[in-house]
């Protein structure tokens, strides 16, 4: 009866880890599928930083032509300070594009690498067993990735290994911390995006106001 408690124990352990994973897969999936467009996004602000730019351009150089008989030197330093802002928030939109673009490219080859050495683990740990079983060996086959993520960790640089422990903490007590925080810079790009065009429309409008 002990040997069948124990059985059904270790089944239900197996059971729980594996449907745990397929969540946790399931919600990465959706999460990637999602910060996917975050490069369209960034495509789109490159076109209104360029153009901001060349016009900011254009302003300065042509200041003597333009005041006074179109615009007062004063709307001219509000003009260039609506166009800076737009400038800005592109910028900030762009560090959170490069954030997404970067833990997906990461997630995509540790994915694809994680997988290739699990796959030749398993195949090699199935004739250790075998062999194992054979001769009634007293050997166990232990494979421990918080081990390598420590040592990956250690690797590290001393000026970012605090930080880097501080991530591996909050994501190994929280399976859900990158989804959640990758989620929250898309969003954000989103945000800095939406700024960037209002700040655009708002030059627009100001200068067409102003002639």
């Amino acid at each position: 009866m002990g040997t069948q408690e124990n059985l059904i124990k270790s089944v239900e352990n197996w059971r729980d880890i594996v449907v745990f994973n397929a969540k946790n897969d399931s919600l990465r999936a959706f999460v990637d599928s999602v910060v996917s467009s975050s490069s369209d996004i960034d495509k789109t602000s490159n076109w209104a930083l360029g153009v901001a730019g060349a016009i900011s351009g254009l302003l300065i150089a042509n200041l003597d032509k333009l005041t006074p008989k179109f615009f007062e030197i004063s709307e001219i330093k509000i003009l260039l300070i609506i166009l800076v802002s737009s400038i800005l928030c592109g910028l900030a939109q762009k560090s959170l594009a490069l954030t997404c673009s970067v833990h997906l490219k990461v997630t995509e080859a540790t994915a694809n690498k994680l997988k290739e050495i699990i796959d030749t683990f398993e195949s090699s740990e199935a004739s250790i067993e075998k062999m194992i079983d054979d001769h009634q060996l007293d050997i166990n086959i232990e494979f421990d990735i918080y081990q390598v993520i420590e040592r990956f960790v250690n690797l590290s640089p001393f000026y970012i290994k605090w930080y880097a422990q501080k991530e591996t903490q909050k994501v190994l007590s929280d399976p859900e911390y990158n989804s959640k925080k990758t989620l929250r810079s898309y969003y954000r790009q989103n945000g800095w995006l939406l700024l960037q065009a209002m700040f655009f429309m708002l030059f627009i409008l100001f200068a067409v106001t102003s002639l």
